[in-house]
């Protein structure tokens, strides 16, 4: 099966439409398409999407015309919530981009006390991961974007799913029960995973977690990396869909 290429572009609507900017530049000089070229457009804030076929390439601009939007064929998993104690480096990126991939619904990125990484809430840095949500969910044929939200501190994050009825998953090397066992009681519930930064979590984190009715469960024998983490626990809710 042929893969269709597919550009974000906000306020679809059917006709004849000018692109110029970022969409002209990637249909032009990225894949260097050509007139007559069919790609398919989506817009993430409203979940749908359009064909369009390239009527006139420019060096500057793309002249499109567009079917009649529609809603989008695949989205992701809004019942599934991945909060996670950034990592230091480009982890954030890599975890962001993983959980748009697999499908979360939401990404909540936390400051832990043991968290290397001690970032702030800026413009510049939400606009970044936004970016690599919104590439992410082009290659992948998602629809739409998880919602973002962070850093915020752990005891904040933590406070915010106190009354939530979800399945509540805390990952701990050391639980007795499995992700495989607690995932088999999901039924229909929605998930909240919850992923501890490179020195785990402090005890006092883990009493919070506790108090807001996190269940404590592993992998298995072997200790991941938190952003290793992350993707695992994703790609097993994902497998359970």
């Amino acid at each position: 099966m042929t893969r269709r290429i597919r550009v974000p572009l906000g306020e679809l609507s059917a006709g004849e439409r000018r692109l110029e900017g970022a969409p002209a530049r990637y249909l032009t000089r990225v894949l260097r398409l050509r007139a007559g070229a069919t790609v398919t457009a989506f817009d993430p804030a409203a979940r749908n999407e359009a064909e369009a076929t390239l009527v006139e390439v420019g060096r500057d601009h793309v002249l499109a015309r567009f079917g009649e939007p529609r809603a989008a064929s695949v989205v992701g998993h809004a019942d599934v919530t991945l909060v996670w104690c950034a990592g230091k480096g480009d982890k954030p990126d890599e975890v962001v981009r993983a959980a748009t991939a697999l499908g979360a619904g939401a990404v909540v990125i936390a400051t832990s006390e043991r968290s290397v990484a001690r970032a702030l809430p800026s413009p510049e840095r939400n606009a970044r991961l936004g970016a690599i949500a919104l590439d992410a969910a082009r290659q992948c044929g998602r629809g739409d974007l998880p919602l973002l939200t962070g850093p915020v501190e752990l005891a904040d994050a933590l406070a915010e799913q106190h009354d939530n009825a979800a399945l509540k998953l805390c990952f701990d090397p050391g639980a007795e029960r499995s992700l495989g066992a607690a995932l088999a009681e999901r039924r229909g519930r929605a998930v909240v995973l919850l992923i501890g930064p490179e020195g785990g979590f402090a005890e006092e984190e883990l009493a919070l977690a506790r108090d807001a009715a996190f269940s404590f469960v592993r992998f298995g024998t072997l200790v991941l990396r938190t952003e290793l983490a992350a993707v695992a626990a994703l790609g097993a809710v994902l497998a359970t869909e």
